[in-house]
């Protein structure tokens, strides 16, 4: 590898022919100048105007000099054609610079903004997986770009499934879909990482992300290191975690005794779930997804399948102690509708209750959807033997832990949050919890019920 220049071997790298830069430069340079010599005669000329309130030795000067033969409109051209060269200098200089390391210069405003302001915002970490991790992503980085999504990985099915059997890896599936969740270029990069491929006896039913994240892995000889890569790569509004590095299958024990390993099988067995385990048992996480989370202004659990997707992570040992041992606080968002096979019958305490048995921290808020499905969702809902989750205020005043009711409904077919909505109610509460404190992290925030 090359060694990278540095001191004044780097800087004589500018004077190289062709680089774009050395004549917009002594243009705008010059275009300086123009505007500061009209200014200065300008100056002058009216002061040479009003001589007779001058001291002598500013009118001789006036009188001896140039000035007095530079008009004001003239000294006012020479300010004109002077900030008109250096703005156009300027600006050519700005583009052949952008144009080295920027597909599309007009550009540079909107990754200023993500770069400094969205920079600014507050520190947020997302436990789950599934489409609403993905979704609560797609909200949030458009307020900050200090986001962590630490995904489960134990899902065994599909495209996720093949590959794990294939490489003995970590499930990609929720990864790939969080990564073009937060990609900078997310309109084309979430159509490329979320293509699925339709033929080919090995190709197909495979997704391209799940094929690249497979690959770095074998490439890098290491899941964590292949998650490091991409997040740099992609050029994310935040980052992306596994939340274990290690290949773990989720067991589920049914209410009814009835235990059921892999994830694919859980809604398959009928019964809702009492409790579910990873095998083996301690797997172990990287160091980004501890520190991100004792660092964090906001924890946020869900929306998301409840034993499937939001309760994995919280069986990594080093998850559940970050968690335990964090400042910020803790959000639980409620799903929206019962999943059969998996959460019927729960109402909303049930599934915080849920949390709590499996190791997590009680949750310092609850957010809590209060608009009402409309009866073409709940048919179809019905059909598929799931219904509107059950707030019961009485419930949550009782153990003392804080609500946040709001019409967080989203449009379509779906009966899943508004990713907009849902991202401003969490940002408020973040900002909230930043400004005052993390130690005051048990406080009712904007306008809590209970």
């Amino acid at each position: 590898m090359k060694p990278r220049r540095t001191g004044l071997d780097a800087w004589r790298l500018w004077l190289v022919p062709g680089m774009g830069v050395k004549r917009h430069v002594a243009l705008a340079v010059l275009g300086g100048l123009v505007m500061v010599l009209g200014v200065v005669g300008a100056v002058l000329w009216w002061f040479n105007e009003r001589r007779e309130t001058i001291a002598e030795p500013i009118e001789t000067v006036l009188v001896s000099g140039p000035w007095q033969r530079l008009g004001g409109w003239a000294s006012l051209l020479l300010v004109l054609a002077g900030v008109a060269v250096a703005t156009w200098a300027v600006g050519r200089l700005n583009r052949s610079l952008l144009s080295n390391w920027m597909p599309r210069p007009q550009d540079a405003a909107e990754l200023l903004y993500q770069r400094v302001l969205l920079g600014r915002g507050p520190r947020i970490v997302i436990l789950g997986g599934g489409t609403g991790t993905s979704n609560l992503l797609r909200g949030l980085r458009e307020h900050t770009s200090n986001l962590t999504a630490v995904v489960a990985v134990s899902d065994d099915g599909g495209s996720s499934g093949r590959l794990r059997k294939a490489f003995d890896m970590p499930a990609p599936g929720d990864l790939t879909d969080c990564l073009a969740a937060l990609s900078n270029r997310e309109s084309s990069l979430s159509r490329l990482l979320q293509h699925r491929f339709s033929r080919g006896d090995e190709l197909r039913g495979h997704t391209f992300g799940n094929l690249l994240i497979t690959t770095l892995r074998e490439f890098e000889g290491d899941f964590g290191q292949a998650l490091r890569v991409l997040n740099e790569l992609l050029d994310l509004s935040g980052a992306v975690y596994p939340a274990t590095a290690e290949p773990v299958t989720l067991e589920v024990t049914k209410r009814d005794g009835t235990v059921v390993r892999g994830e694919s099988a859980v809604r398959d067995v009928g019964g809702p779930v009492r409790s579910v385990a990873l095998v083996p048992a301690s797997p172990r996480t990287l160091p980004e997804v501890e520190a991100a989370i004792l660092d964090a202004d906001l924890i946020v659990l869900g929306p998301g399948s409840l034993y499937t997707s939001t309760i994995p992570p919280l069986l990594v040992p080093a998850v559940r102690n970050a968690l335990a041992r964090a400042s910020a606080r803790v959000v639980y968002v409620a799903n929206i509708m019962t999943e059969a096979g998996e959460t019927d019958g729960l109402d909303a305490y049930d599934h915080v209750a849920a949390l709590v048995e499996h190791g997590a921290r009680r949750p310092d808020v609850v957010v809590v959807n209060d608009a009402a499905l409309d009866e073409r969702r709940l048919r179809a809902y019905a059909a598929e033997n799931a219904e509107p989750v059950r707030f019961v205020a009485e419930r949550f005043a009782a153990a003392g832990i804080p609500t946040v009711c709001l019409p967080l409904l989203g449009e379509g077919d779906v009966a899943q949050h508004d990713s907009a909505l849902l991202a401003r109610a969490l940002v408020r509460l973040a900002k909230e919890a930043r400004a005052q404190g993390h130690a005051e992290h048990r406080s009712p925030l904007i306008g809590a019920q209970t």
